[in-house]
């Protein structure tokens, strides 16, 4: 069974720019239905990201993706698009200035702050280098890496993001790296708005856009639970943990599906 970080590795690479091989590798069988199998264990339980796959998760009913997604995305994501089909929809859709960009880059769906000092871009949106920037550069660094050449304009890209989380996962770091998501993927809401004036051209990367914001729903909805438990406010603590465990993550494995960092 494929492990969580390991499914979060292959989402990131569906983002990211690959290579020929790499991509063959990804999307042939038995890993792309090890990787839609993790999928909808996220989706069902959301105490299952992060853990590891046992005989007894395999016994657990298993509902399938039809429960969650619509039937197009289902059918979208159990036929991957090619090497090529990826490569030319990345250059309509993922390249920035074009009428039809839609780059997942969480700057251009986030509200800049006004920071401590004044802005022109207080409270602008669709710009590079927002708030989410800064914080994905320093914590990338502060965990002893750096933001890959392709990324230094947009070190917030989902790519990275989900590349992070999953060096959090594969480096013991299983509750940083689930406030992690929890925190940094709200923004999918709006990115899914844009994927959808695409129209059927990015049927895929919708259906893996809603897994990710089921994912993130489920964390979201447990860490309320154990928030309102503990009688604090829900999330107050997450980038305090995760900037904790920044400083201790070692370096990643580098035996892994994909790596952008």
């Amino acid at each position: 069974m494929m492990e969580s970080d390991e499914m979060l590795a292959v989402l990131s690479a569906c983002f990211a720019p690959v290579e020929r091989d790499e991509w063959a590798q990804l999307t042939a069988q038995p890993v792309w239905a090890g990787f839609l199998d993790a999928a909808r264990r996220a989706l069902q339980d959301d105490d299952a990201l992060g853990e590891p796959a046992s005989p007894i998760s395999r016994a657990r009913m298993r509902c399938p993706l039809q429960d969650f997604l619509s039937a197009g995305e289902v059918k979208a994501l159990f036929a991957p698009p090619t090497y090529d089909e990826k490569r030319a929809f990345a250059a309509r859709h993922f390249t920035g200035g074009l009428p039809d960009s839609a780059v997942p880059v969480e700057s251009l769906y986030a509200t800049w702050s006004n920071g401590t000092l004044p802005s022109p871009f207080s409270r602008c949106v669709g710009m590079y280098q927002g708030d989410s920037a800064r914080y994905m550069k320093d914590l990338v660094e502060r965990m002893g890496m750096d933001v890959p050449p392709q990324f230094a304009a947009c070190p917030d890209h989902l790519a990275l993001e989900l590349d992070l989380a999953a060096v959090l996962l594969r480096s013991g770091a299983r509750d940083a790296a689930r406030q992690f998501l929890a925190e940094r993927l709200v923004w999918l809401t709006a990115y899914r708005m844009r994927l959808l004036t695409l129209g059927a051209d990015a049927g895929f990367y919708i259906g893996l856009v809603d897994v990710l914001v089921g994912i993130r729903t489920q964390l979201a909805s447990g860490a309320d639970a154990v928030e309102a438990r503990a009688g604090r406010g829900a999330g107050t603590e997450a980038e305090t943990e995760i900037e904790a465990r920044a400083g201790v993550v070692a370096a990643p494995n580098t035996n892994r599906s994909h790596a952008c960092i």
